[in-house]
Protein backbone atom coordinates (compact mmCIF):
# COMPACT_ATOMS: atom_id res chain seq x y z
CA UNK A 1 0.00 0.00 0.00
CA UNK A 2 1.52 3.21 -1.39
CA UNK A 3 1.55 6.79 0.61
CA UNK A 4 -1.55 7.53 -1.33
CA UNK A 5 -3.79 4.50 -0.66
CA UNK A 6 -2.87 4.94 2.92
CA UNK A 7 -4.21 8.69 2.87
CA UNK A 8 -7.37 7.16 1.31
CA UNK A 9 -7.80 4.28 3.88
CA UNK A 10 -7.70 6.92 6.29
CA UNK A 11 -9.52 10.11 5.15
CA UNK A 12 -12.02 8.98 2.53
CA UNK A 13 -11.22 12.38 0.14
CA UNK A 14 -11.50 10.80 -3.14
CA UNK A 15 -14.53 8.46 -2.37
CA UNK A 16 -16.28 11.71 -0.91
CA UNK A 17 -14.94 13.84 -4.14
CA UNK A 18 -16.38 10.66 -6.48
CA UNK A 19 -19.97 10.38 -4.53
CA UNK A 20 -20.31 14.35 -5.39
CA UNK A 21 -21.36 15.26 -9.18
CA UNK A 22 -20.36 18.59 -8.66
CA UNK A 23 -16.78 17.34 -7.30
CA UNK A 24 -16.23 14.81 -9.14
CA UNK A 25 -17.22 17.05 -12.39
CA UNK A 26 -14.80 19.65 -11.44
CA UNK A 27 -11.85 16.98 -11.34
CA UNK A 28 -13.03 15.18 -14.36
CA UNK A 29 -9.43 15.98 -15.67
CA UNK A 30 -7.51 15.96 -13.23
CA UNK A 31 -5.14 13.24 -12.32
CA UNK A 32 -4.23 12.29 -8.89
CA UNK A 33 -1.88 9.80 -9.27
CA UNK A 34 2.03 9.90 -7.83
CA UNK A 35 4.60 11.86 -10.15
CA UNK A 36 8.15 9.65 -11.64
CA UNK A 37 10.01 12.31 -10.12
CA UNK A 38 10.06 12.61 -6.37
CA UNK A 39 13.21 15.05 -5.63
CA UNK A 40 11.24 17.73 -4.71
CA UNK A 41 9.44 15.50 -2.03
CA UNK A 42 12.98 14.94 -0.44
CA UNK A 43 14.01 18.47 -0.18
CA UNK A 44 10.40 19.41 1.27
CA UNK A 45 11.30 16.24 3.90
CA UNK A 46 14.28 18.07 4.72
CA UNK A 47 12.91 21.51 5.67
CA UNK A 48 10.36 19.80 7.68
CA UNK A 49 11.24 19.21 11.67
CA UNK A 50 8.54 16.49 12.11
CA UNK A 51 9.84 13.34 11.06
CA UNK A 52 6.29 11.59 11.45
CA UNK A 53 4.80 13.73 8.39
CA UNK A 54 5.25 12.30 4.79
CA UNK A 55 5.42 14.33 1.09
CA UNK A 56 4.65 12.98 -2.22
CA UNK A 57 4.82 14.74 -5.50
CA UNK A 58 1.56 13.80 -7.52
CA UNK A 59 0.59 14.59 -11.29
CA UNK A 60 0.75 18.73 -11.64
CA UNK A 61 -2.93 18.79 -12.63
CA UNK A 62 -3.99 16.93 -8.83
CA UNK A 63 -6.40 18.96 -7.34
CA UNK A 64 -5.75 21.42 -10.29
CA UNK A 65 -2.39 21.79 -9.10
CA UNK A 66 -2.84 22.83 -5.31
CA UNK A 67 -0.99 22.06 -2.93
CA UNK A 68 -2.40 20.05 0.26
CA UNK A 69 -2.63 17.67 3.19
CA UNK A 70 -4.21 13.77 3.64
CA UNK A 71 -4.06 11.60 6.28
CA UNK A 72 -0.80 10.17 7.20
CA UNK A 73 0.15 12.65 8.08
CA UNK A 74 0.80 13.92 4.53
CA UNK A 75 2.00 16.37 2.46
CA UNK A 76 0.79 16.48 -1.00
CA UNK A 77 2.52 18.86 -3.78
CA UNK A 78 2.35 19.04 -7.65
CA UNK A 79 4.54 18.40 -9.83
CA UNK A 80 7.24 21.27 -11.27
CA UNK A 81 6.27 23.11 -7.82
CA UNK A 82 8.64 26.12 -7.70
CA UNK A 83 11.33 25.59 -5.02
CA UNK A 84 11.39 29.64 -4.16
CA UNK A 85 7.80 28.97 -2.34
CA UNK A 86 8.56 25.48 -0.89
CA UNK A 87 9.08 27.31 2.41
CA UNK A 88 5.76 29.35 2.67
CA UNK A 89 4.05 26.87 1.39
CA UNK A 90 5.40 24.44 3.68
CA UNK A 91 4.35 26.42 6.58
CA UNK A 92 1.11 26.69 5.60
CA UNK A 93 0.88 23.14 4.89
CA UNK A 94 2.30 21.82 8.51
CA UNK A 95 -0.84 24.38 9.83
CA UNK A 96 -3.18 21.74 7.91
CA UNK A 97 -0.95 18.78 9.32
CA UNK A 98 -1.40 20.22 13.29
CA UNK A 99 -5.43 20.77 12.84
CA UNK A 100 -5.28 17.35 11.42
CA UNK A 101 -2.89 15.58 14.66
CA UNK A 102 -4.90 18.09 17.22
CA UNK A 103 -8.28 18.29 16.03
CA UNK A 104 -9.70 18.85 19.87
CA UNK A 105 -7.13 21.54 20.36
CA UNK A 106 -8.11 23.65 17.93
CA UNK A 107 -12.23 23.54 18.24
CA UNK A 108 -11.30 24.95 21.88
CA UNK A 109 -9.30 27.53 20.51
CA UNK A 110 -11.53 28.31 17.57
CA UNK A 111 -14.22 28.44 19.83
CA UNK A 112 -12.25 30.91 22.13
CA UNK A 113 -11.55 32.98 19.07
CA UNK A 114 -15.71 32.98 18.00
CA UNK A 115 -15.97 29.40 16.10
CA UNK A 116 -18.43 27.01 16.67
CA UNK A 117 -18.65 23.73 15.47
CA UNK A 118 -21.93 23.47 12.83
CA UNK A 119 -24.39 20.45 11.83
CA UNK A 120 -24.28 19.31 7.99
CA UNK A 121 -28.00 18.53 8.53
CA UNK A 122 -28.39 22.55 8.89
CA UNK A 123 -27.45 23.65 5.24
CA UNK A 124 -30.29 22.86 2.99
CA UNK A 125 -29.13 20.23 0.33
CA UNK A 126 -29.40 23.29 -2.54
CA UNK A 127 -26.40 24.77 -0.91
CA UNK A 128 -24.97 21.78 0.77
CA UNK A 129 -24.51 19.69 -2.61
CA UNK A 130 -22.68 22.64 -4.65
CA UNK A 131 -19.50 23.46 -2.20
CA UNK A 132 -16.20 22.34 -3.15
CA UNK A 133 -14.33 19.71 -1.21
CA UNK A 134 -10.93 20.34 0.41
CA UNK A 135 -8.66 18.21 1.65
CA UNK A 136 -7.31 20.09 4.35
CA UNK A 137 -10.76 20.33 6.03
CA UNK A 138 -12.58 17.30 4.98
CA UNK A 139 -12.25 15.86 8.81
CA UNK A 140 -13.90 18.72 10.52
CA UNK A 141 -16.20 20.48 7.64
CA UNK A 142 -18.18 23.06 8.95
CA UNK A 143 -17.97 25.76 11.74
CA UNK A 144 -20.19 28.71 12.14
CA UNK A 145 -19.18 32.26 13.22
CA UNK A 146 -20.61 33.33 16.20
CA UNK A 147 -22.39 30.51 16.28
CA UNK A 148 -24.37 32.09 13.20
CA UNK A 149 -22.81 32.56 9.77
CA UNK A 150 -21.21 29.15 8.09
CA UNK A 151 -18.92 29.63 5.39
CA UNK A 152 -19.79 27.87 2.34
CA UNK A 153 -17.07 27.31 -0.57
CA UNK A 154 -19.57 27.70 -3.60
CA UNK A 155 -18.57 26.81 -7.23
CA UNK A 156 -19.61 29.69 -9.68
CA UNK A 157 -20.72 27.32 -11.84
CA UNK A 158 -22.50 24.32 -10.79
CA UNK A 159 -22.87 23.02 -14.82
CA UNK A 160 -18.79 23.40 -15.73
CA UNK A 161 -17.07 23.42 -11.86
CA UNK A 162 -13.77 24.67 -11.29
CA UNK A 163 -11.81 24.07 -8.41
CA UNK A 164 -10.14 27.25 -8.48
CA UNK A 165 -13.69 29.24 -9.53
CA UNK A 166 -14.82 29.35 -6.00
CA UNK A 167 -17.05 31.92 -4.23
CA UNK A 168 -17.52 31.98 -0.40
CA UNK A 169 -21.18 32.53 0.82
CA UNK A 170 -22.70 32.12 4.31
CA UNK A 171 -25.31 30.06 5.51
CA UNK A 172 -27.48 32.52 8.19
CA UNK A 173 -28.52 30.18 10.42
CA UNK A 174 -30.99 32.74 12.44
CA UNK A 175 -32.34 33.93 8.90
CA UNK A 176 -32.19 30.09 7.25
CA UNK A 177 -31.04 32.18 3.91
CA UNK A 178 -27.68 32.54 2.05
CA UNK A 179 -25.69 35.73 2.05
CA UNK A 180 -22.85 36.83 0.31
CA UNK A 181 -21.49 39.71 2.72
CA UNK A 182 -18.75 38.93 4.85
CA UNK A 183 -20.52 39.13 8.28
CA UNK A 184 -19.12 42.74 9.86
CA UNK A 185 -17.96 41.23 13.37
CA UNK A 186 -15.44 38.46 11.35
CA UNK A 187 -14.62 41.82 9.47
CA UNK A 188 -13.64 43.37 12.62
CA UNK A 189 -11.60 40.88 14.06
CA UNK A 190 -9.91 39.25 10.99
CA UNK A 191 -9.78 42.21 8.97
CA UNK A 192 -10.78 41.90 5.21
CA UNK A 193 -10.10 38.50 3.95
CA UNK A 194 -9.24 36.72 0.57
CA UNK A 195 -11.89 33.90 -0.36
CA UNK A 196 -9.62 31.42 0.32
CA UNK A 197 -9.12 32.49 3.76
CA UNK A 198 -12.94 32.79 3.86
CA UNK A 199 -13.79 29.54 3.01
CA UNK A 200 -13.11 27.82 6.46
CA UNK A 201 -11.45 28.42 9.72
CA UNK A 202 -8.88 26.30 9.18
CA UNK A 203 -7.50 28.03 6.33
CA UNK A 204 -7.89 31.26 8.01
CA UNK A 205 -5.54 30.57 10.23
CA UNK A 206 -2.89 28.28 8.05
CA UNK A 207 -2.93 31.52 5.60
CA UNK A 208 -1.81 33.89 8.85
Amino acid sequence: MNLLEKAEAGDKFRDMCKRSAVNSSARALCSYTLWNDQSLALKAKALIEDPSVEVVILHPSAEGGMPHTRAGPLICLPAHFPESSLDSTLKHEMVHIWQRKQPSLWTTRLKMDGWEVADEDDIPNEWLHRCRLNPDTIANRWFAWKGRYIPLPLFVREDKPDLHDIVVRWYDLDELRVISNVPSSLTQKYGNLGASSLEHPYELYAYR
